[in-house]
């Protein structure tokens, strides 16, 4: 019976976890990808018979004034646009429903318009999908604000690498070994790849720039599937603030460090 229970709870887990949060991306995703379709064949003149999320049978819908079917159907896993004259969803074309057609018709359906239409109508949508990623990146950045995550250190751990070479806290890396560190990227990947090899540190302290020398120590860390990597550490803590000002906690990980946010830090591990 407890087997059942906990099998119970794992699978009820799983459906409001994963795949509910899945079905609602999907259907966003898949909405504004059809509205794209729909929107230009209006342009075109073309006439929509179906606006459909999902696929089988209709759940609920109503017409619209342009006689429009908008729909949402039982298996949540896409959707599509229906143009008249389509013998299917997939917008192949009735060969007898074509040659049926009045003149009248023919301008109103998808196969009776020119190459440049048809092609702007199936270009719609994933156009459409590049908009909607870049409104939905926009407005992260403008509300929430873009990691700004500078190589600054904030403390040093005893008997680390970067003790041993005289960091202190406050020091900005602004260069490796006569290369460049414009951010923590930068910082994470030269020093996680060059453990037991002597390394020169530029540092800004005090608006002077210092020399340091430091080792990175090796060490092994778990990934999340359990498969050991061997990374180069150096036993500080790294800033990594965003902007603009009270923007909301944004997670980075390193193999090296604890990173701050808005005055908390967290100890992440390495994964490549």
């Amino acid at each position: 019976m407890d087997f059942l229970l906990n099998s119970f709870n794992t699978l009820s887990h799983g459906l409001i976890g994963y795949i509910v949060p899945f079905l609602f991306v999907l259907t966003i995703v898949v909405f504004f990808h059809e509205l794209g379709h729909f929107a230009v064949a209006r342009w075109a003149g073309v006439k929509v018979l179906t606006f459909s999320l999902g696929f089988g049978p209709e759940l609920f819908g109503f017409n619209d004034r342009h006689g429009t079917r908008w729909k949402v159907s039982a298996i949540p896993l896409g959707g599509y646009v229906k143009f008249f004259g389509d013998e299917s969803e997939a917008s192949t074309p009735s060969a007898d429903a074509i040659k049926s057609m009045t003149d009248e018709e023919r301008k109103v359906s998808f196969h009776g318009k020119k190459v440049g239409p048809r092609a702007a109508i199936v270009a719609a949508g994933p156009i459409a999908n590049f908009l909607l990623a870049i409104v939905i990146f926009a407005a992260l950045f403008t509300f929430f604000g873009k990691p700004n995550q500078s190589a600054r250190v904030d403390s040093v751990q005893e008997k680390s690498a970067a003790a041993a070479a005289g960091f202190k806290s406050g020091d900005v890396v602004t260069a490796i070994d006569g290369s460049v560190i414009e951010n923590f990227t930068d910082m994470q990947r030269i020093v996680s790849t060059k453990a037991g090899q002597a390394l020169s540190f530029s540092v800004k302290r005090d608006d002077k720039i210092v020399t340091l020398n430091a080792t990175p120590e090796l060490r092994e860390i778990k990934d999340t599937f359990g498969n050991v990597h061997k990374v180069g550490v150096l036993g500080s803590s790294t800033s990594a603030m965003c902007s603009p000002a009270a923007p909301a906690p944004i997670r980075s990980e390193a193999p090296f460090v604890s990173l701050r946010f808005q005055g908390r830090s967290r100890l992440w591990g390495f994964r490549p």
